[in-house]
């Protein structure tokens, strides 16, 4: 979802409607747009921010990682650093503002879209609500410090909401065929850790998203 403008109706939260379309900004902003950041070295307390659990709640928003680490460790490192870098995206988004460490953690054109979506998020008035949730995920490519994660990504139930109301504003909403899709999140290793640094989504009718839409009732 980092790094092209997808035609959402709306804006969303970490740049799109949904989760990973609202992470970006992806709604109301081209993701890729603006300068590369250069990836800040870890210490000591980035190590802190390792994410472990399979469920986190921030404010009203509840991200989900529905599938297990890998049990290869190197794979599993690249996950955690995914996972961390979900959760201080979507603490950015809550606080508007970038909390630390996420620019460890969200590097490049990543940084670009979480910072563009935070400055149309405070504008619209809402904050991420509802749940997202990430399942099949998968480490297809580890090839030096880059690695590559794909994931399907269901929004199904996210939501955008006024901050003091807690009240789901409609407007945000996406659309059926946008609610599940499938990402590929390009990953990079700063220090001892990985860090996300662009991210692209499709949906329907892009086959490569049909794996992941529920199936028929």
């Amino acid at each position: 979802m980092i790094g092209f403008l997808l035609p959402f109706p709306g804006m969303g939260r970490v740049g799109v409607t949904i989760a990973v379309l609202a992470m970006c900004g992806l709604l109301v902003s081209a993701c890729g747009s603006g300068g590369s950041a250069a990836p800040e070295k870890a210490s000591p307390a980035h190590v802190t921010a390792r994410v472990t659990t399979e469920t986190v709640r921030i404010g009203p928003f509840t991200q989900i990682f529905d599938t297990s680490l890998p049990v290869d460790p190197a794979q599993a490192n690249v996950v955690n650093g995914f996972r961390t870098a979900m959760i201080l995206w979507d603490r950015s988004q809550e606080a508007l503002r970038l909390v630390s460490p996420v620019t460890a953690y969200v590097t490049g054109r990543a940084l670009s879209g979480l910072k563009s979506s935070i400055v149309n998020t405070k504008a619209a008035d809402v904050a991420p609500a509802g749940a997202d949730r990430f399942f099949t995920t998968r480490v297809t490519v580890i090839s030096g410090t880059s690695a590559t994660i794909t994931t399907c990504d269901d929004g199904s139930k996210f939501e955008e909401a006024n901050p003091n109301t807690g009240v789901p504003d409609p407007t945000y909403s996406a659309p059926a065929n946008q609610q599940y899709l499938f990402e590929t999140w390009q990953m990079t290793q700063v220090g001892s850790h990985w860090a996300i640094s662009h991210v692209s989504p499709v949906t329907l009718p892009d086959p490569r998203a049909k794996p992941c839409q529920p199936l028929p009732a």
